[in-house]
């Protein structure tokens, strides 16, 4: 009997690849699952500041309430987030000159929304700030200003909007405006002298003396007040138009308003902070997706 050495060798090769194939469409599968997420063209470069619980660093890592909400991207859209540690005037001078990708925890400005794409994630409320103040109660900008013995303490780089500027320009105007580097450094000199007074987000302040066991003492003199003109503001993360490519610049924008939703923002500020600083400060938006 004479066998077909060329026919045989075919049929083999068509057995084995029928068992290969449950693997190669397998393979085919998971690479199309993973594709299917998208991926940012390179690591994506957010310098942060650190201050109360939106950022927290330790032994070099970083988390607390903005890197959460970026971890949620991360795990499901393959884009990665590198972050660096700078000073506040820092942040906004590197997000302003197109070297940084993210600029976080950012209040929506009009010079703001030039420089970057804003995702909305709470409202927040700046107040007066005072501690162990025995001033009578302070509800409009021209009560700080009749008060001569009150010296306003500001970070520089903050902006909360139209209202905050000007009151901060007029009480310069006074020769009352102490300007500092961060928000640590007001809280301390608040510490110290209660005729200082500052204007933030009650978070911010309420987080650094939270945070650090040096003034720890204050936590129970702070006096947050509302003031008339100061009003409601956008706060969120920017993403660059001008360091990111506009490829870039879609893919994230599409991950923020996919993978980030009210109920995580929520979770995330209610997990740091007492009901009461929330209460007066921070409103979480319905547009928050």
């Amino acid at each position: 009997m004479l066998i077909d050495v060329k026919n045989t060798m075919q049929m083999i090769m068509q057995i084995k690849n029928l068992t290969l194939f449950p693997h190669l469409l397998l393979l085919s599968c998971l690479f199309l699952a993973v594709t299917a997420h998208g991926r940012c063209s390179r690591p994506i470069q957010v310098p942060v500041t650190a201050y109360g619980y939106s950022v927290i660093v330790k032994d070099k890592k970083f988390s607390g309430i903005l890197p959460e909400v970026l971890n949620i991207i991360q795990a499901k859209s393959n884009c990665r987030f590198e972050y660096t540690l700078v000073p506040k005037n820092r942040q906004e001078i590197l997000f302003e000159t197109g070297q940084s990708d993210l600029l976080v925890g950012a209040v929506k400005t009009a010079r703001r929304d030039k420089l970057g794409i804003f995702f909305n994630l709470i409202q927040l409320r700046a107040t007066l700030i005072s501690v162990n103040a025995k001033h009578a109660p302070i509800q409009r900008a021209t009560d700080l200003y009749s008060r001569s013995e009150l010296k306003l303490l500001v970070v520089r780089a903050y902006d909360y909007g139209p209202a905050y500027q000007e009151i901060v320009a007029e009480m310069s105007q006074l020769g009352r405006v102490i300007v500092e580097s961060d928000a640590p450094s007001v809280a301390r000199l608040m510490r110290s002298n209660s005729k200082y007074v500052t204007i933030m987000a009650p978070t911010i302040f309420s987080g650094i003396v939270q945070i650090d066991p040096a003034l720890g003492d204050i936590i129970k003199k702070i006096r947050y007040e509302k003031l008339e003109s100061l009003q409601w503001n956008e706060s969120g993360i920017y993403i660059s138009k001008t360091s990111l490519s506009l490829a870039d610049q879609r893919e994230l924008k599409t991950y923020f308003d996919k993978y980030v939703n009210l109920e995580d923002v929520r979770r995330a500020y209610q997990k740091y902070y007492p009901p009461d600083v929330i209460k007066i400060g921070i409103r979480f938006s319905d547009s928050t997706r």
